[in-house]
């Protein structure tokens, strides 16, 4: 360290030299910048043995009134270092101060002494001129929470009528929550911001016999589109989820997959009914259907779940993923199927899990595909992060919390902001729940 006086003589010094050269050179007149501003920082560390600090991009508020310098990204969770080598560029500044807590204190840095950065608190720029300062905020910003985290919120119970059946589906504004009280099928929404305050809303052209683990919606273009099924094969569609009509095809369409992710243009996924086999098919909006091969020996046209990768830096990882539900023959499907368009004709892969897949759910979440399913009497999440070809039991950190009933057959959704929100299901002995639960893991925190 420097004292404070000693800078303060050496820059009067200094000064009065270059005057006197000044005066001495024919009055020639030398003007010092009053620039005091910091341009970068970077640091590193002896201790960081995995190099985080050195990957670390400060941002600088050049703010009059506050300057403030600053770690934009935070640090992973309980990352902990003492001294850093600091760099610091200027415009050509005549000197840098440092001022750190615990205890209160202040010395002029000598560009190359190691910073206990813990202690730093702000840091304070000398212009040539030898006057003007200015004087920065340091915020070495560091996840409080862990990062792999999620906590949990039960959010709501019992929004709706204690119903026989239910499935809740979303668009980008609101929750869909469809019920079957007795004969009726009835409708509750709520926004997708709250999740807490539901309105019932009048279906109208909806049939009886819908079978509610049908009903989808699916976004072409920004244009959403929901779509059901009946027991008799029917297809409804509708424009806002509560108007319904009936929409004439050339095949009784027997289940509905989605999205599939294609080479060429994205389409949907069907299963249609050709005499006594069941095929795939392709459509953009059930006005025509392009028939393509049989659906192979055990894959679930029934109760099932699924979603889609369409992974933007790997132009082949372009698959629908489908699990749970039964067969043609009403048996139930233990395997994990990865389908994948090529030629006119869906591939499939299929592997039967190593984990109960009966009344799980599919879905898409931190870079890695999501299973909820029951084990052991409580609910587990499994990931994959190859297409759901490997899965690995996720860790306590993602937990369902104390309180959170075993269940299957939930309706599971993810909203723009990174929450997971988990509808209804049902318990052992088949009773409908009526709970709204949300969560979402520390790193994907979005305000």
């Amino acid at each position: 360290m420097i004292s404070n006086w000693f800078y303060y003589c050496f820059t009067l010094l200094a000064t009065t030299i270059l005057l006197s050269s000044c005066l001495d050179s024919n009055e020639v007149e030398y003007t010092y910048s009053a620039d005091a501003q910091m341009t970068s920082l970077k640091i590193s560390s002896s201790e960081d043995s995995l190099g985080v600090l050195s990957k670390v991009e400060f941002s600088i508020n050049q703010v009059s009134s506050a300057p403030v310098v600053f770690n934009k990204d935070s640090l992973p969770y309980l990352f902990d270092v003492e001294n850093v080598k600091m760099e610091v560029t200027t415009n050509g500044a005549s000197g840098i101060k440092l001022y750190l807590i615990n205890p209160d204190s202040s010395y002029i840095w000598n560009l190359s002494d190691s910073v206990k950065i813990k202690k730093l608190k702000q840091i304070e720029i000398f212009a040539q001129d030898g006057k003007t300062t200015k004087r920065y905020t340091f915020e070495l910003r560091t996840h409080q929470q862990d990062p792999d985290t999620i906590f949990w919120q039960n959010v709501k119970n019992n929004y709706i009528d204690l119903p026989t059946d239910q499935v809740t589906v979303a668009d980008k504004n609101q929750f869909y929550t469809y019920y079957q009280t007795g004969n009726a099928i009835k409708l509750s929404t709520s926004s997708i911001e709250d999740g807490t305050n539901w309105t019932n809303q009048v279906l109208n052209g909806m049939p009886q016999n819908v079978l509610l683990s049908s009903i989808q919606t699916i976004d072409f273009d920004n244009n959403v589109t929901w779509y059901a099924t009946d027991s008799n094969n029917k297809l409804y569609e509708s424009a806002n989820g509560i108007d319904w009509s009936l929409k004439a095809t050339t095949y009784p369409v027997k289940a509905i997959y989605g999205k599939l992710p294609s080479f060429t243009k994205d389409s949907i996924l069907l299963v249609l009914k050709d005499g006594s086999d069941y095929k795939f098919a392709k459509t953009n909006d059930f006005s025509s259907l392009r028939v393509l091969n049989s659906v192979p020996s055990g894959f679930p046209i029934t109760a099932f779940t699924f979603t889609s990768i369409n992974d933007p830096l790997i132009y082949s990882a372009k698959y629908l993923i489908v699990t749970g539900g039964e067969n043609d023959n009403n048996f139930p499907n233990r395997s994990v199927w990865v389908l994948q368009e090529n030629e006119n004709k869906i591939n499939s892969i299929s592997n039967i899990s190593e984990f109960n897949v009966t009344g799980s759910s599919l879905f898409n979440y931190d870079g890695k595909i999501y299973l909820m399913t029951s084990k052991d009497n409580e609910n587990v999440f499994y990931t994959s992060i190859n297409y759901g070809i490997f899965w690995e039991k996720a860790n306590s950190k993602q937990s369902l919390p104390a309180g959170f009933t075993n269940r299957t057959s939930q309706s599971v959704t993810v909203d723009s902001k990174n929450n997971i929100w988990i509808f209804g299901g049902k318990t052992n002995n088949q009773t409908q729940l009526v709970e709204v639960w949300k969560g979402r893991i520390n790193k994907l925190f979005t305000k």
